[in-house]
């Protein structure tokens, strides 16, 4: 890597797996602290939480988890980007924007990981993976987005890629819906409420409400927000919650996020995130450098 520019991408839910975070804990003191110090603060053993597979793809739960995993990392590469790029754009696919916050020091990590936990609780109330399902869809090459193809339970979650998007609804309503459109290939995902739609907006005030004595930092980096692609860098700090906010009942719109940092003429995609995810919504003829950051052999093979 050298003196480039640098886009910086956070991954979200879905990506979670039992074992994260034992490597790091391992190694580093402080990593093991900071396990300690997040089951404090949320009230429950982090890493037991982990090993169940009952609880782990409870949103309340995954992420939390999800977001002291990639703090990690974040603050093992940090300065290195620092020192070898000289501008860097961030991005974080749904929670993903709340580790891309914390990289621009918006709040530091014990404040970060109360917030995560409000907006995860908050999202538990419409949490039922009996009742709620998301797919992520592999388009058919001729298929073309049709909004009325969607409602009445059944709402466009993520745009990911111009190959790919995500549904969410009520469960049976989507299989049906799943049953009477062959418009790709239907991939369920490891989440338990219907995120980024509708459905949500009752989480949002929620979550808007309890976390309306949380000061944020202005941040100095470009940051561009899953909802309507807003860059925090231009709006006022006392605006960050309420974007927090819209985006938890808004569609993610990744596909967007990803064709504004390429028009940047970034040179290096980074992914940090339990699991590589979104470097896999990369254009193909995209010619820089993809590196995923999900464990300390990928850190120290870069």
């Amino acid at each position: 890597m050298s003196n480039k520019n640098l886009s910086l991408l956070f991954t979200g839910q879905g990506s979670q797996f039992a074992h994260m975070g034992i490597d790091f804990i391992n190694k580093y003191d402080w990593a093991k602290k900071r396990y300690s110090i997040s089951s404090e603060i949320l009230g429950y053993d982090l890493l037991k939480v982990q090993s169940d597979p009952s609880l782990i793809n409870l949103t309340q739960y995954s992420q939390p988890m999800i977001f002291v995993f990639s703090s990690i990392i974040i603050d093992l590469c940090k300065n290195y980007c620092l020192e070898n790029f000289s501008n860097i754009t961030l991005a974080g696919h749904s929670l993903g924007e709340y580790c891309a916050l914390y990289f621009a020091g918006s709040l530091d990590f014990e404040e970060m990981l109360g917030v995560v936990k409000c907006r995860g609780d908050s999202m538990s109330i419409v949490s039922d993976p009996k009742k709620y399902v998301m797919y992520a869809i592999l388009k058919k090459d001729d298929f073309k987005i049709d909004d009325n193809l969607f409602g009445e339970g059944v709402y466009i979650a993520n745009f990911n890629s111009d190959k790919q998007v995500v549904i969410c609804g009520i469960k049976d309503k989507v299989e049906k819906f799943r049953e009477q459109n062959s418009i790709g290939k239907f991939i369920p995902l490891n989440v338990s409420a219907p995120f980024h739609s509708e459905l949500m907006i009752k989480s949002a005030k929620i979550f808007s409400e309890k976390i309306e004595n949380i000061f944020f930092k202005k941040i100095e980096f470009n940051l561009l927000s899953n909802h309507e692609l807003i860059n925090y860098r231009n709006i006022p700090e006392n605006e960050y919650s309420n974007q927090l906010s819209l985006q938890i009942h808004s569609p993610v719109m990744w596909s967007d996020t990803i064709k504004t940092i390429l028009n940047s003429e970034i040179d290096t995609f980074i992914e940090i995130g339990p699991k590589k995810t979104l470097l896999n919504f990369l254009p193909k003829d995209f010619e820089g450098n993809k590196y995923s950051f999900s464990s300390i052999k990928d850190i120290e093979n870069v």
